[in-house]
C-alpha cells in the first residue's frame, strides 16, 4: 500500500472518531433565534450569525412540522448569547447597521448591501464585487471601509 493511501486512512478514522467530535470547541457567543407553526410548536437554531440562525430554524420547522407551510421565524424572537448569558431580544431598530465598500485591482469601489453585523456586510461587499467587478479575483475587502450607517 501507498503511504499516500495509508495516510488518508488514518486521517479519515482519526477526524471521524468520537475523540474529534467531542473536542470540538463549544460556541459560547452566539444567534439563538426561534421558528413556530401554527400548533405553536417551536424549533430553535444556533449560530454565530443571526440570519444563520433564524434559516437553522426556519428549516427544521420546515422539515419537522406537520404544518411546514404555517412556519415562521420572525428576527423579533433571536438573542444573542454571551458565555451562556442572553444579551436580550434582537430587535432590527435596536442594533447596526453596516454597509462596507470592496475595492477592486483597478481601484474601483463596490458598495455592497447594510447588514446588522459588520462581518455580514464585508463579506456581501466582497461578494458584490466578484460578480460585477471585470477583475473579479482581485476583489479585497478592509474593514476600514465599514461604516456604521445608523449610528447606533
Amino acid at each position: 500500500m501507498n503511504i499516500r493511501k495509508i495516510f488518508s486512512i488514518v486521517l479519515l478514522l482519526v477526524l471521524n472518531s468520537p475523540w474529534a467530535a467531542s473536542n470540538t470547541a463549544p460556541m459560547t457567543n452566539y444567534w439563538q433565534c426561534n421558528a413556530h407553526d401554527n400548533e405553536k410548536n417551536q424549533w430553535i437554531g444556533k449560530n454565530p450569525y443571526a440570519r444563520v440562525a433564524t434559516n437553522k430554524a426556519f428549516e427544521a420547522c420546515k422539515k419537522e412540522s406537520r404544518t411546514p407551510a404555517s412556519c415562521k421565524a420572525p428576527q423579533s424572537t433571536c438573542e444573542y448569547i454571551v458565555n451562556g448569558v442572553s444579551t436580550g431580544a434582537y430587535a432590527l431598530s435596536d442594533h447596526s447597521t453596516w454597509q462596507c465598500i470592496a475595492l477592486d485591482q483597478l481601484a474601483k469601489t463596490w458598495v455592497g448591501d447594510t447588514h446588522s453585523n459588520r462581518d455580514d456586510a464585508a463579506l456581501a461587499a466582497k461578494s458584490y464585487c466578484k460578480k460585477y467587478s471585470t477583475v473579479p479575483d482581485s476583489c479585497y475587502i478592509n474593514l476600514l471601509t465599514c461604516k456604521n450607517i445608523n449610528g447606533s
